[in-house]
């Protein structure tokens, strides 16, 4: 329920609404009850606040014979009885545009409901008749009072409060922004109605011919039926017709309160309606003076002079529009005016006469040409990127050209090619978004753009914009040409990557048959081979030369692996000491020897023998586990070569020592 409340000078008014249309039936078979408490007394709040019910019984409508001679009165009044006792409620038209069209034709109760709240708005008598309204006479000055309405034995609908006071009087203010707009026998009055919705229900104009006598100029009050929850009003307008165009007229307005009460009225406001304009100009005649100044000259009848404010001259580069006003209001007696701004390579002038009710009426258009074989000035300013997935955003400065039609995109990908239009007409904006495949060879993208106008001439091309591409492409994969197994050691060499962003090489090794690689050398681009001293007799590896680029792409392992088996016949030395000692007394040569530290195991040990320049023969075969011999076949003053020569459990050959004694 909502309640609202006006003081006045001596007494209280109260209003009142249940907010849903079933429990708004129920309640009028109820009935209301109102109470007042005393919350205030000359100034000072009440430590117990006085209550007082102000009804003796629950408030109903009347009964509907009471209602006979109101209804022949007032409208309203027959709205809400038909809504309370009717057996029937259907919205008949009404002269003010169909009041019907504001509400939901949903169903009955909704009707009854509506047309019930509005006709209370509008008259305060039916709704204290309806038992929706309350005038409380017995109230002082020096007290303030919180009035409750309530719904008799009804609890589901909760009760609602008002404080007011005699000392909340106030006059109700005039509305502001009441202005008047004429046209030909007619005025359009608009004033303020946000401002003032929640004061006025509804409003009054009065109208006088004399500016004393004024009348009403409806016989009910002009209600707003625009204003929505979702599309609040402003202003509210009415429309006004007169007699002649040549009669001043007087309008003032004052605005009414769901209380019934008048506002104060606002200061009159005169008009006068106006001509309409029927009759447009002509565009008969233009003279080129060059290519920015162009004389106009149109026609008029001179008996229409006296009805207007006077022409605009309107321009628009074709004949559609948009068009523009290029002229302040010419006077009515002017037939001719000098353009001297830029012009388009195509001009289309209008003239529109300006009735003195700003209303227009506009020619047919002209269409000026001037000759122009001047290109528009060079681009500048172009600026791009080229984003990971080869989107190209160029921007460049806007040419100031009035005549120009746009910009040709040009774009080339060496700097020896040609430049090619890729977007094969004129782009009008100054910034462009390209796509190039990052796939192809080419590490940059050239661009250009030059300017062209409405005649086709176009400008010199823009400097040269140089983009590079985002390295998504890895480097050619250099190739092994040559590879060799010597001496133990393993003997690389490759051709280099044709690539020119090479950085350097990566040379890689495993073992065949294992899965990681082990990077042994990192080489730079001018170095094409490599000596691995690195590695184990009889086995097998794997090498792989990968290239990298500036941007860290790294090439393929394709063509780019050799493997190669190492074997190396090369006897290595596994005897560490050696010594022969001659014993003449006991005529014989002690020999003694030792093996180095070796994983090879010595299994056997072959001693051969000869004397000095003959040829050496078999002389002992010896097991691993002997360091030690001695020789007794011996002559004296006689040089013995012994030469040793160690078997390897691995059948790696083990190098011969010579040791040479003399006896």
């Amino acid at each position: 329920m909502l309640v609202n409340a006006r003081a006045q000078q001596d007494k209280i008014l109260l209003r009142w609404a249940v907010n849903s249309p079933i429990e708004w039936q129920k309640a009028n078979k109820k009935g209301f009850i109102v109470t007042r408490t005393t919350v205030l007394r000359d100034g000072n709040v009440l430590s117990k606040p006085e209550k007082m019910l102000l009804t003796s019984k629950p408030l109903l409508p009347e009964p509907l014979d009471s209602w006979r001679n109101l209804v022949q009165k007032d409208n309203n009044a027959a709205v809400i009885a038909q809504s309370i006792y009717g057996e029937s409620f259907e919205v008949a038209g009404s002269k003010d545009g169909e009041l019907s069209k504001i509400v939901n034709m949903a169903d009955e109760l909704d009707q009854r409901y509506t047309f019930a709240l509005y006709a209370a708005d509008m008259s305060f008598g039916s709704a204290v008749k309806a038992g929706w309204g309350f005038i409380d006479n017995n109230v002082k000055k020096n007290e303030v009072y919180a009035y409750q309405v309530s719904v008799f034995e009804t609890p589901t609908v909760k009760e609602s409060s008002y404080v007011v006071g005699l000392k909340d009087y106030s006059m109700l203010p005039a509305p502001t922004d009441f202005i008047a707009i004429p046209d030909d026998k007619k005025v359009m009055l608009s004033w303020d109605y946000e401002t003032f919705k929640r004061i006025y229900t509804s409003f009054m104009v009065e109208k006088s011919s004399d500016g004393i006598n004024y009348e009403p100029i409806s016989n009910t009050a002009l209600v707003n039926l625009s204003d929505k929850d979702d599309h609040p009003s402003k202003n509210m307008y009415y429309i006004d017709t007169l007699s002649a165009n040549d009669k001043t007229y007087h309008y003032r307005l004052y605005g009414i309160n769901s209380f019934g009460e008048k506002g104060e009225m606002t200061k009159p406001i005169t008009v006068k309606g106006v001509s309409a304009v029927v009759t447009s100009a002509r565009l008969i005649n233009y003279n080129i003076i060059n290519s920015n100044e162009v004389n106009l000259e149109w026609d008029y009848p001179v008996a229409s002079e006296s009805f207007i404010q006077g022409y605009e001259i309107n321009l628009a580069d074709n004949d559609k529009g948009p068009y523009r006003v290029v002229s302040k209001i010419i006077s009515p007696s002017e037939r001719k005016l000098i353009y001297k701004e830029n012009l388009y390579p195509s001009n289309y002038f209008t003239v529109s006469v300006v009735g003195k009710n700003n209303q227009r009426l506009t020619s047919q258009s002209m269409l000026v040409q001037p000759v122009d074989s001047i290109p528009p000035a060079k681009p500048i300013g172009l600026e791009g990127v080229i984003d990971s997935l080869g989107t190209v955003k160029l921007k460049w400065k806007a040419n100031t050209e009035k005549d120009l039609r746009g910009y040709r995109i040009l774009r080339a990908n060496t700097a020896n090619e040609e430049f090619v239009d890729i977007y094969h007409k004129s782009y009008i904006e100054n910034q462009y978004i390209d796509s190039i495949s990052l796939k192809m060879t080419n590490r940059k993208a050239y661009y250009r753009i030059a300017a062209e106008d409405m005649r086709y001439n176009i400008s010199e091309p823009s400097d040269i914009l140089v983009l590079e591409k985002p390295d998504k492409i890895p480097p050619a994969a250099p190739i092994f040409k040559d590879y060799d197994n010597k001496d133990g050691k393993v003997y690389l060499k490759w051709i280099r990557s044709y690539s020119e962003d090479v950085a350097g090489y990566s040379l890689r090794r495993r073992e065949k048959g294992q899965e990681k690689w082990l990077e042994i050398k990192q080489i730079n681009d001018t170095i094409q081979e490599f000596t691995d001293d690195r590695v184990e007799n009889k086995k097998t590896y794997q090498y792989a030369i990968l290239a990298k680029d500036k941007s860290n792409l790294w090439s393929t392992l394709d063509h780019s692996v050799v493997t190669v088996q190492v074997l190396d016949f090369t006897p290595i030395k596994i005897i560490s000491f050696l010594q022969g000692t001659p014993d003449r007394e006991n005529k014989k040569i002690t020999l003694t020897w030792n093996y180095n530290k070796s994983k090879d195991k010595v299994i056997g040990l072959s001693i051969y023998k000869n004397v000095k320049d003959g040829q050496p023969t078999l002389w002992r075969e010896l097991k691993g586990d002997l360091f030690t011999l001695e020789d007794k076949n011996l002559k004296i003053n006689m040089e013995y070569e012994y030469h040793l020569i160690p078997s390897l459990l691995s059948g790696i050959p083990a190098k011969e020592e010579v040791l040479i004694v003399v006896y």
